[in-house]
């Protein structure tokens, strides 16, 4: 799926963009009708072979489109109206994709968004307004909601994962025990790890999910603190690479198309590392490149090749 993407002309899916936007906004309807449920969400479809999950594709769903959208304005994103109004296309895929229910897929589709319109010239304070305006704004429901009795239409577990994120020893046996494990886990590799394979906390199925969302608790026991680092510099490499793709692209779509892949990237990493380690909720996001999932992989390396795709654009082709 990289070298697909690297040798599609990303101008070309741009331009089609809103004829993929209303496949995948069918795709998240047909989920609600036809998709197959596991662990309380319905996300995915069966296909056979594979499972395919709509709400993932909608990641590059939301980059293409943003893009077009962003290049078809005279004037940059600068009010906080117009930022308003710019999301307002986000509202229908957003609202299916909580139905699944995914708050995970949903924040990151934000924050993709959010980081393409300060690519766009949208000015940073701008953004930095909305942002704190919308975390007092949640945080203000959350408090009527818990301290009040004020019905919300949310998911009770999502209020469950948001508390015990950061504070998992109020449940340590129940909704805190994966957290609490998971931190165990990364602090018993100490220095050099216990050796590939060789993780008890993992390997005696202490940690739940370790294969997708908390793949890093495994990687932390394993690997120790030294060779952690080393995986955490290469994600750094892989961020680097993507804003210099961004930075230097020989036009505005391809500055678009690879700052939404490095907010996409830098997002799900910090959000998946730190909710391992108790510093961030737990919310499902998986970790590029290690998780295991079947679209989810996919999406990435059609992102990283559309990367590549924006970095030899910028130069002259000579065959």
């Amino acid at each position: 799926m990289m070298g697909v993407a690297t040798f599609i002309d990303y101008r070309d899916l741009v331009w089609l963009s809103p004829w993929i936007l209303g496949v995948n906004t069918l795709l998240l309807v047909a989920v609600l009708f036809v998709g197959r449920t596991a662990g309380g969400s319905t996300r995915w479809i069966s296909l056979g072979f594979f499972d395919l999950q709509p709400s993932e594709l909608f990641k590059l769903t939301a980059i293409l489109f943003a893009t077009r959208v962003l290049c078809s304005l005279d004037r940059p994103v600068d009010s906080i109206f117009s930022i308003v109004a710019f999301y307002s296309w986000l509202a229908v895929p957003a609202f299916l994709i909580l139905k699944q229910p995914d708050l995970g897929t949903t924040l990151v589709i934000i924050a993709i968004v959010t980081g393409m319109l300060y690519f766009a010239g949208t000015p940073a304070k701008s953004i930095f307004s909305l942002v704190l305006v919308g975390i007092i704004i949640v945080g203000l429901l959350l408090w009527l909601y818990l301290y009040v009795g004020v019905p919300l239409p949310i998911e009770e577990h999502w209020i469950d994962r948001l508390v015990t994120g950061f504070n998992p020893e109020k449940d340590p046996l129940g909704k805190g025990y994966q957290v609490l494990q998971s931190k165990i886990a990364i602090g018993s590799g100490s220095v050099w790890g216990k050796g590939l394979g060789k993780g008890t906390q993992n390997r005696l199925d202490f940690i739940p999910h370790q294969e997708t969302d908390f793949i890093f608790s495994v990687v932390g026991e394993e690997l120790g603190f030294v060779r952690t680092t080393i995986v955490l510099g290469v994600y750094v490499l892989i961020l680097i690479r993507c804003l210099i793709a961004a930075v230097t692209s020989a036009d505005k779509e391809g500055t678009l198309i690879a700052g939404g892949v490095l907010s996409m990237l830098l997002f799900q990493s910090m959000v998946n590392i730190g909710m391992t380690m108790g510093i961030m909720p737990v919310t499902g996001i998986p970790l590029p490149f290690l998780s295991y999932g079947g679209t989810a992989s996919v999406v990435n390396a059609f992102a990283i090749g559309l990367v590549l795709n924006v970095g030899w654009k910028r130069h002259k082709i000579l065959f």
